[in-house]
């Protein structure tokens, strides 16, 4: 069964999975909700970049400073367009806008230290700077790592370049270097329990979507997501492909007897245990286990052929026959019996339907029952004569 990691399972400063595969799959999933705060965030600051540059061409003319300035800010326009392009052009968006937002942020906060060391007034700027932080922080999606470098590194710069000028006081400065650490500080927190509740909200998502698609006593899939077409868009898939497809259906020997001598809680111990042998035994993240019904399970197999099919089937079949379930102090066996269908799919062969090859299945797994029990009856499947 497909372990769900837990959702506690968070980096501590971060804000992210500690999981990369885990935090990937967020990024793919949450793209274009990352894309599109990505697209209103740059598109606002952009706006706002040659909002002040036309301002201070207004004001202070069209010396050779105001013109280098509005050409800088003209380039961080330019840069915010060239992110949000590249981000809507992407396949999977939310790795592409953070590095986006990393690249902007950067530019973005080198201009305003350019601006604020060659225009003075270190107060107004000092300012400026503490809402710049929290904007990167919290207004362009990023990475809190990513943010929390840029941010930093600005907020050293600045005050750098504040000391070599000499235009502040030392208690001015002090009292300035406490206001970015502030903003920082909050701007990081902040950032970090955003980071942290949309991963939570996004956990919970899939473990509601996990529990609906799956059955509470085996963990294997259940009916209901067989039902909604997914054997048929993996016989679809592998007509695409021209890939072998193969399905066994097993069902446990003498299950009624079972129930009926040592309880239905004895037997749902045996379905459980039936379930972990299926599981164990398939390729996660490519093989299906469904209980298709009682104490029948349908497994699907893409990228397989029948006699490697077969080959699973025995396996699973002589594993189960020397297992012992424990239910309390009483010790279950029972065998099981296996029907095996493979298909070689190709687009110009005639469409299968699923419901046609779970019926082959089954019938296979009814005849192995009636020849003795405890065995695996396979076949080929062969495309119905239309003629």
């Amino acid at each position: 069964m497909s372990k769900l990691q837990s959702p506690g399972a968070l980096a501590l400063w971060r804000g992210e999975f500690t999981s990369p595969t885990l935090e990937s799959a967020f990024l793919h999933d949450q793209g274009g909700a990352i894309r599109k705060e990505l697209t209103r965030s740059l598109s606002f600051c952009g706006i706002f970049y040659l909002a002040f540059a036309f301002a201070d061409m207004a004001h202070l003319g069209h010396s050779t400073q105001t013109l280098a300035l509005f050409v800088l800010r003209l380039t961080i326009a330019v840069v915010a367009l060239a992110g949000i392009v590249l981000t809507r052009r992407s396949a999977n968006p939310g790795p592409i806008a953070y590095r986006a937002a990393t690249v902007f942020a950067s530019l973005a906060m080198l201009s305003f230290l350019l601006v604020a060391y060659l225009r003075g007034e270190p107060l107004l700027h000092g300012m400026s700077m503490a809402i710049m932080l929290i904007i990167v922080y919290l207004f362009i999606p990023n990475r809190l790592v990513n943010a929390s470098i840029v941010a930093v590194s600005a907020s050293v710069g600045f005050l750098a370049l504040m000391h070599a000028s000499g235009t502040l006081s030392p208690r001015h400065l002090s009292t300035m270097a406490m206001l970015l650490l502030l903003a920082n500080l909050f701007g990081a927190i902040a950032a970090r329990r955003d980071a942290r509740s949309t991963r939570r909200q996004y956990w919970t998502q899939k473990i509601l979507i996990n529990q609906s698609l799956r059955d509470p006593l085996t963990g294997a899939f259940n009916r209901r997501h067989l039902d909604a077409g997914l054997l048929q868009r993996e016989i679809d898939r592998a007509r695409r492909r021209e890939a072998p497809l193969t399905i066994i259906m097993c069902d446990l020997d003498g299950f009624k007897a079972i129930n009926d001598t040592h309880g239905h809680q004895a037997g749902d111990t045996l379905l459980r245990d039936f379930a972990h042998l299926l599981l164990s035994m398939t390729r996660h993240g490519n093989d299906t286990v469904v209980r298709y019904g009682g104490e029948e399970f349908l497994l699907i197999l893409p990228d397989t052929h029948l006699a490697d099919g077969q080959a699973l089937a025995e396996r699973m079949r002589a594993c189960l026959a020397t297992t012992t379930s424990l239910h309390g102090e009483v010790k279950l066996t029972t065998t099981a019996s296996f029907g095996v269908v493979g298909a070689q799919l190709s687009s110009s062969l005639p469409e299968i339907a699923s419901q046609a090859l779970i019926a082959f299945a089954d019938e296979l797994m009814y005849a192995a029952k009636r020849s003795g029990r405890n065995r695996v009856h396979a076949a080929k499947w062969e495309a119905p004569n239309t003629a």
